[in-house]
C-alpha cells in the first residue's frame, strides 16, 4: 500500500456528504469509480437503473480489471418468500428464479430501462458483476424484517480503500442528483486510525457476508437456472456499445419511470404521472384494477417535496399503504383503525419534509371536520385519494374541503353510478380524469392475465317472480306520473322510484336459486389447490352458500369486513392452500390477492365499478397463472312480453355484455343468445346491447 490519497489523483473525500448539498453522483461516486478497481456493495435494494448512472465510468473500470460486487434484499411477495423459506439453500430453487425472471422481464419489456438491463445480463454473464441475494435468517413474514444494511467499499490499485454507509439503496432514486434526498459517511485507509479500523473492519465483514458465514443472515448467489437465462438474454450483446448508448441517449424522465424501490414503471404509470406533473399535480388516474395503482401513489409521493396525506377506503387498505411507504424509508403515521393520535398530533406531522413522515387516513377518519381543519393548513400538501370514487358520498364529502396543494385520485372506476352530483363533487375537487388505462388496455399489453367467461342462468322463484312483476308495475305507474307532470318528477316521486328500484334490485341479488347454483358450479368445476373467490350480496346469503359448499367437501371460509378471527391469516391460508372465499363486498377494494384464479359472481350488480372491481380483482397477473376464470349467474325473466321482464334482462345483460366483450373464449354469448332467442327476443338488438357493453336505463 503506497500514497495517501486516491488512486494516482490523491484525492479524498470529504467525511459526509448529503444529496441537497452535494451532487452525490459526481462528487463521490464516479470520482471513487474513476481510479477503482473493485466496488462491494451491501444495499437493501438494487436496480439496474442505479448502473445506467455511471456506465460513462465502467469501461475503463473494468479495463483494469474491476469487479463488482453487490449484496441485497431480494425483492419479493409474501407467497414468494414462503416459496423461498421452503427451500432458501438450494442453488437452483425455482421458487427464486421465477421471481427473478418475473422482475428482469419487466425490465426487458420497458423500452427505457431495455438496455440497461442487457447490459446487466452481460456483465453478469461475463462475471465482471455478481450478486448474491441475503434475508434474515428465520424472520417470519409477519414482522417484515428484511437485509437493508447500506455499506459501500472501493478498492484501488495500491490496496487503497474507501468506505461509505448511509440511507442510500442502489437505486436510481438512492444516487440521482434528482432523486430522493439521502445523506451518508465517508471513511478512507489513509486518514487516520478511526477511520482505517472503520474500514477494515467493514472489508472484514463484506467478506464474512459474501461467504455466508454471518451470524443470523442467509446468503445465496443467484440460482444456475437464472445465470443460464441471463446468459441467453445476453447473447451477442456487447455491453460497452450499450454503455456508450446510455451514456449519449439522455433520458430526462428516468427517475420518474422507476419507482422507489427501483422497479421499473409500467408505461401508463409513466404516462398517467407525466400528465399528472403537466397538469400541476391535478387530477385523476382512471387506471384499471390491477395496474399498480398503489406504487403509482407512492411514486407520487417520494417525487413531491411538500407533506403526503393518503385516505384510504379500508382499514386493510391502508395498512397495505402503511406498509408499502415504510418500505421506502419514510415513517407513516395511521389515523383511524384505533390509531387517535392524530387528534392532537396532526398538524404536527404534516408539516414535517415528506421525506420524513407521510399520513394515511382512513376515509371515515379523514371526513370528521378537526381532521379537515388541521390538514387543511399544512402547506404545500400532496393528497392522494385511494378508491377516489367513494368521496364523492355524502357521508365523506367533507374531505373534499382539505386545502391540499397537489391532488392526486385513483379508482378503476372514478365516476359514481347514479350519483351525478357526487361524481361532480369528486372531478371538480381533483381537476377531472387526466389519464385512462381500462381493463381492456390492461389484457391487451399483458398486465392482466385472459379469461373464460361462463354465464350460469337462474331464475327467480315464483314467489319472488311476483314480487319482482309488482314492484316493476309500481316504478312503471310512478314514471309514467311524472313524465305527465308539467314540472316532471317531484323530489318525493324519485325518492320513491329509487327506494321502489333498490327493493327490486334486492330480489335479484338474494334470489333463493343462487345457493343451489354455487353449489353446483363449485363442486362440478372446483379442483383442489385453486383459489376461489365468490361474491355474495349480503352475510345471510354468504353464510348459506359456505354453508352449502362445506357439506359437499369444498374447503370453504366467509370473510368479510368485520368478521372474527385474523382476516390476513384468512387471506395467506388461502394463499398458500387455495379453497373456496365466499364474500361480500370487502373484497372489492384494494385487497391484494393476485392469486385468486376462479370467481363465481352472486351479487348482480348494475353498478358497473363493482363488477368491474369484482372481475379484475381475478385478472391480477402473478407468476404462474396465465388464464382466470370467470362464472357469473344471469337472472332470466319468464317472460319479455311484459316491462318487468325486459328490466330484468337488460340489468343482466349490461354487465354480461361487459363481461363476454373481453373474454378469450368466443362462445361466452351462447347461453345469453339462447336465452333471448328462447324468450322470443330480437338477436340483433341483442348484438347492439352486447356490443356497447353499456347499462340502459330502466
Amino acid at each position: 500500500m503506497s500514497g495517501d490519497g486516491w488512486g494516482k489523483s490523491g484525492w479524498t473525500p470529504e467525511p459526509e456528504y448529503a444529496s441537497d448539498r452535494e451532487d452525490i453522483l459526481s462528487e463521490f461516486y464516479l470520482r471513487a469509480l474513476s481510479e477503482a478497481v473493485a466496488y462491494d456493495r451491501i444495499t437493501g435494494f438494487f436496480a439496474s437503473s442505479a448502473l445506467a448512472l455511471y456506465w460513462e465510468a465502467l469501461p475503463e473500470f473494468m479495463d483494469r480489471g474491476g469487479k463488482i460486487r453487490i449484496l441485497c434484499s431480494p425483492r419479493i411477495t409474501e407467497k414468494d418468500a414462503q416459496g423461498i423459506e421452503r427451500g432458501y439453500e438450494a442453488r437452483d430453487d425455482n421458487s427464486l428464479t421465477a421471481v427473478l425472471r418475473a422482475e428482469f422481464d419487466a425490465l426487458l419489456a420497458t423500452d427505457q430501462l431495455r438496455k440497461p438491463a442487457l447490459a446487466l445480463a452481460a456483465l453478469i454473464s461475463e462475471r465482471l458483476l455478481d450478486i448474491r441475494l441475503a434475508r434474515v435468517a428465520s424472520a417470519s413474514l409477519d414482522d417484515r424484517r428484511m437485509f437493508h444494511d447500506k455499506v459501500g467499499l472501493f478498492t484501488d490499485a495500491d490496496g487503497q480503500r474507501i468506505g461509505f454507509r448511509g440511507s442510500l439503496n442502489e437505486t436510481r432514486f438512492g444516487i440521482a442528483s434528482n432523486g430522493n434526498v439521502e445523506s451518508f459517511d465517508a471513511w478512507t485507509s489513509w486518514t487516520g486510525r478511526n477511520d482505517s479500523i472503520r474500514v477494515q473492519r467493514s472489508t472484514e465483514r463484506f467478506e464474512k457476508l459474501w461467504a455466508g458465514k454471518s451470524d443470523g443472515v442467509e446468503v445465496l448467489a443467484l440460482p444456475a437456472p437464472f445465470r443460464h437465462w441471463l446468459e441467453t438474454q445476453a447473447d451477442g450483446v456487447d455491453w460497452r456499445e450499450l454503455a456508450a448508448e446510455i451514456t449519449v441517449g439522455t433520458e430526462p424522465d428516468l427517475v420518474i419511470r422507476t419507482a422507489p424501490d427501483g422497479r421499473p414503471l409500467r408505461e401508463q404509470q409513466i404516462a398517467g404521472l407525466n400528465e399528472w406533473e403537466r397538469q400541476g399535480k391535478r387530477g385523476i388516474l382512471a387506471h384499471a384494477t390491477g395496474s399498480g395503482k398503489t406504487v403509482t401513489g407512492i411514486t407520487a409521493i417520494v417525487g413531491h417535496e411538500g407533506p403526503a396525506l393518503v385516505v384510504a377506503p379500508s382499514r386493510l387498505v391502508a395498512r397495505q399503504w402503511k406498509e408499502q411507504i415504510e418500505d421506502t424509508g419514510r415513517r407513516v403515521h395511521l389515523c383511524g383503525d384505533g390509531e387517535s393520535a392524530w387528534k392532537t398530533r396532526l398538524h404536527n406531522w404534516l408539516t414535517q419534509p415528506a421525506s420524513e413522515r407521510v399520513v394515511v387516513a382512513l376515509a371515515p377518519t379523514a371526513a370528521q371536520r378537526p381532521f379537515v381543519n388541521q390538514a387543511s393548513r399544512a402547506k404545500d400538501l400532496l393528497f392522494v385519494g385511494d378508491e377516489v370514487h367513494r368521496l364523492g358520498a355524502a357521508s365523506y364529502q367533507k374531505i373534499l374541503e382539505i386545502d391540499a396543494a397537489a391532488r392526486l385520485g385513483l379508482s378503476a372506476t372514478p365516476e359514481r353510478a347514479g350519483d351525478p352530483e357526487g361524481t361532480s363533487a369528486i372531478l371538480d375537487y381533483f381537476g377531472g380524469v387526466i389519464h385512462r388505462y381500462t381493463l381492456r388496455d390492461a389484457l391487451k399489453a399483458g398486465a392482466l392475465c385472459n379469461y373464460l367467461y361462463y354465464p350460469q342462468l337462474v331464475r327467480l322463484s315464483p314467489q319472488e317472480q311476483e314480487q319482482w312483476d309488482e314492484l316493476s308495475k309500481k316504478i312503471g305507474r310512478l314514471v309514467a306520473q311524472s313524465h305527465n307532470s308539467p314540472g316532471g318528477a317531484t323530489s318525493s316521486q324519485r325518492e320513491r322510484i329509487r327506494t321502489l328500484t333498490m327493493q327490486r334490485a334486492r330480489i335479484a341479488k338474494k334470489a333463493a336459486g343462487k345457493t343451489p347454483l354455487a353449489r353446483s358450479v363449485v363442486t362440478k368445476s372446483y379442483k383442489p389447490g385453486q383459489r376461489w373467490l365468490v361474491y355474495c350480496d349480503d352475510k345471510g346469503q354468504m353464510q348459506d352458500i359456505a354453508d352449502s359448499l362445506r357439506t359437499a367437501g369444498i374447503d370453504a371460509y366467509e370473510y368479510f369486513s368485520d368478521m372474527p378471527g385474523d382476516k390476513v391469516a384468512t387471506l395467506r391460508h388461502f394463499d398458500e392452500n387455495g379453497g373456496v372465499i365466499v364474500s361480500i363486498k370487502c373484497l372489492d377494494e384494494g385487497v391484494d390477492i393476485p392469486n385468486a384464479d376462479h370467481a363465481l359472481i352472486l351479487a348482480s350488480s348494475r353498478n358497473p365499478r363493482e363488477f368491474i372491481q369484482r372481475r379484475g380483482r381475478v385478472l391480477r397477473k402473478v407468476e404462474g397463472k396465465s388464464l382466470a376464470t370467470v362464472y357469473d349467474a344471469i337472472l332470466q325473466p319468464e317472460t319479455l312480453e311484459e316491462a318487468s321482464g325486459m328490466s330484468l334482462l337488460q340489468g343482466e345483460l349490461a354487465r354480461a355484455g361487459n363481461f363476454a366483450r373481453d373474454a378469450l373464449n368466443s362462445d361466452a354469448r351462447d347461453p345469453l343468445e339462447r336465452l333471448v332467442v328462447g324468450l322470443g327476443g330480437d338477436l340483433e338488438a341483442l348484438y347492439k346491447f352486447l356490443g356497447s357493453g353499456e347499462e340502459a336505463d330502466n
